[in-house]
């Protein structure tokens, strides 16, 4: 028996607002030079989370991948905080975006089976393409 299992997903707002601390921003610059660790931090202290499973299963013959994953642009105190670090001004060039990853594998042949790719700035054509796959895969399994 195959079961599919919705996972509560909620979208935050696809925009860094709030600045980080100097105390934050200046150790991690002196151990880890990456954009990417900072943009991180970023993400951690404005509450968004980058990956978001919205749906599992529960098979021994199917493998689910299925995620949804938040870019995030920077508005206000942390843009002007971005701006200020030459360093991480490459920051500014990431747009907000919101990307669906779906991929269902039938593990004994490999195969896959499904697979959606779906972008958008907005939250509620997520939610209705979350709910399409969901639809989709049902009928699949």
């Amino acid at each position: 028996m195959t079961e599919l299992t919705p996972e509560r997903t909620r979208l935050i707002s696809p925009y860094i607002d709030r600045k980080l601390k100097a105390e934050t921003i200046k150790p991690v610059l002196h151990i880890d030079s990456s954009c990417q660790t900072i943009y991180q931090i970023y993400l951690i202290s404005n509450g968004i989370k980058e990956m978001q499973d919205f749906c599992s299963i529960d098979s021994d013959e199917y493998s689910l991948t299925a995620t949804v994953k938040t870019e995030c642009g920077f508005l206000g105190e942390a843009k002007r905080q971005v701006w200020a670090i030459t360093h991480l001004q490459p920051l500014l060039s990431k747009k907000p975006l919101y990307t669906i990853t779906c991929e269902l594998t039938h593990l004994m042949s490999n195969d896959i089976k499904y697979r959606c790719t779906f972008s958008s700035k907005r939250q509620d054509e997520i939610y209705t393409q979350i709910q399409d796959i969901i639809k989709e895969l049902e009928e699949i399994l």
